[in-house]
């Protein structure tokens, strides 16, 4: 995410990390082409915000494709710029959003993106488990064809139960795994989503898969 106004760059961030995208931000060019070097192979999509002038945005896509090749590029711009618009396409632009920044809009916009650019990744990030269904770009689950609303982390827990079904997890792996070091939760905050993703999910007798506790060491989720 390219974007010299940090407010600007928040706007895009939020609801980008809300849907489960991981996000850089870049307020210089030195920054960009420093963390594309350091990174071969990156994929991804580029945002460029409201903070990149029309001027400086070609040097930010042509940095992209030198470092990382000719991955997608979403540019946030005002409508009524329609010449810039059409010379970032021509360099590159894959899409465009107008500013002001719809939230739902965007994550729609660069979900899009990412499931023709990397169509093999989002097949494999599909998890299907009966009537449960987890996916990602953006983060989403269902049962039984409705979806269930989760934050970030509910949704990240959801799916590690999902992949180690039949096997213990204890509450530091949980931790480790789903919090990063520097938030420090406690176990007790670890109960609590553990807690909520059972309720939402309905994870009781009745619907094929139990989340249980095992006393003194972590959770479990069992089917049948």
């Amino acid at each position: 995410m390219a974007d010299a106004d940090i407010p600007s760059a928040s706007r895009l961030e939020r609801p980008l990390t809300m849907a489960g995208f991981d996000c850089e931000k870049f307020a210089s060019q030195k920054v960009f082409s420093d963390f594309l070097l350091h990174h071969p192979g990156s994929k991804g999509v580029l945002i460029t915000g409201a903070g990149i002038s029309d001027e400086v945005r070609p040097v930010w896509i042509g940095q992209l494709y030198e470092f990382a090749g000719p991955l997608p590029v979403l540019v946030a711009a005002d409508a009524e710029k329609r010449d810039a618009i059409a010379s970032s396409r021509r360099i590159g632009m894959q899409d465009y959003i107008c500013l002001p920044i719809r939230p739902r809009e965007l994550v729609t916009r660069v979900s899009l993106l990412v499931r023709q650019a990397y169509p093999d990744d989002y097949d494999a990030s599909v998890l299907v488990n009966g009537p449960y269904v987890f996916s990602r770009f953006p983060n989403r689950a269902l049962f039984a064809g409705k979806e269930i609303v989760l934050t970030v982390k509910e949704f990240n827990l959801a799916r590690l139960f999902f992949e180690h079904i039949g096997q213990p997890l204890s509450r530091l792996t949980i931790r480790e795994t789903i919090w990063s070091s520097s938030e420090n939760e406690s176990g007790r905050t670890v109960d609590t989503h553990v807690s909520r993703v059972r309720n939402k999910l309905g994870l009781t007798e009745g619907n094929g898969y139990v989340l249980q506790q095992v006393y003194g060491y972590g959770y479990c989720l069992v089917q049948g």
